[in-house]
């Protein structure tokens, strides 16, 4: 009987697994960090960390794989209740030469629509000058949502407002990068054209910086896209011909971007239905929630399925880290 229930306990057991590895797209997934709030972008960092941006406490957290904190920067600028209701303040933060250079997105309050630099010790410095009353800005940054690095030290940051990606230099000038342009898609009551809203992006194994597109009302499904982005003549810019190009597409409101070390490409989905959370309001993103997509070779991949608002997504040694704003958490999603 001992033998027949131990068997029976470990049949159940199996079966449990096999479940939640299922519904995870036949990943393992684990909470690595919670009771967060609203945490979005992360960066993976040379020691093995990750550079989490948290918008609702306005901080900067230094996370370890285990899921050990240590807190980067914090009074950093924020509201609880931005623009459409969602928080609004540090959306993503990269780490050069010791120097932190972190953006603050959308919102009419002083401090926002601004990429800052962090040098220790020192307090946070404006490097645009971008908006400094909180009214208009006198600058063309809108809604900046993430950061990458260009060899020449200069800052490439997406804007969720503009639509298009900007170059910073260090002293402040700013530049149009890339335009990415309209997209076409087809619905059922007809077609007709989105606007590419830039989100995330990433730097890829070739050296090119790529950039994911929450794209624009009506949120067609399977219309977002991925570009790649590539400054080939080294004229400061990647407006040129084929220097902006179409690298991935039938996405879903694309929100970041990362590479494996095989050089496939991992791209997180914020959800299934970007008009019904619009509508309702952010906080009841869990009702249509988002997933982890692998895209290799032209095939699309569901890796892990009903993460809660995914705004980031970066690679450590092979794991998949994945912020969910609306869940409060980052999560790691080993293979």
């Amino acid at each position: 009987m001992m033998l027949d229930r131990t068997i029976h306990i470990r049949l159940i057991l199996c079966a449990l697994c096999i479940a939640l590895t299922f519904a995870c797209g036949g990943e393992a997934e684990r909470v690595v960090v919670d009771g967060l709030e609203s945490p979005r972008g992360l960066t993976a960092l040379d020691d093995g960390r990750l550079l989490l941006a948290e918008l609702g406490t306005g901080r900067l957290l230094l996370v370890e794989p285990g899921g050990d904190t240590t807190v980067h920067a914090d009074l950093l600028p924020r509201l609880a209740d931005g623009p459409e209701g969602a928080p609004a303040g540090v959306s993503a933060a990269i780490i050069d030469g010791g120097v932190t250079y972190f953006i603050v997105g959308e919102a009419r309050a002083k401090g926002f629509r601004e990429v800052y630099a962090l040098r220790p010790g020192d307090a946070p410095r404006g490097i645009t000058g971008q908006d400094v009353m909180g009214t208009e800005p006198t600058k063309p940054l809108l809604n900046p949502y993430d950061l990458a690095l260009l060899p020449s030290g200069d800052l490439l940051v997406s804007d969720a407002g503009a639509n298009v990606v900007w170059r910073v230099t260090l002293e402040g000038e700013i530049a149009l990068y890339a335009d990415p342009g309209p997209i076409p898609f087809e619905l059922g009551t007809g077609s007709g054209e989105a606007e590419p809203v830039p989100t995330g992006m990433t730097t890829g194994p070739d050296g090119a910086v790529y950039l994911a597109t929450l794209t624009g009302a009506p949120f067609p499904t399977g219309g977002a896209r991925v570009f790649r982005m590539h400054d080939a003549n080294g004229d400061g810019d990647a407006l040129d011909a084929g220097e902006t190009t179409l690298y991935a597409t039938g996405f879903t409101t694309a929100t970041d971007v990362a590479f494996l070390p095989g050089g496939a490409m991992l791209v997180t989905e914020y959800t299934s239905d970007m008009l019904a959370v619009a509508s309702k309001g952010y906080g009841r993103s869990s009702e249509h929630p988002g997933r982890l997509v692998r895209w290799e070779r032209g095939a699309r991949t569901v890796v892990a399925e009903g993460l809660i608002g995914p705004t980031s997504v970066a690679v450590l040694d092979g794991v998949a880290y994945v912020s969910e704003e609306y869940a409060g958490r980052v999560v790691a999603i080993e293979p």
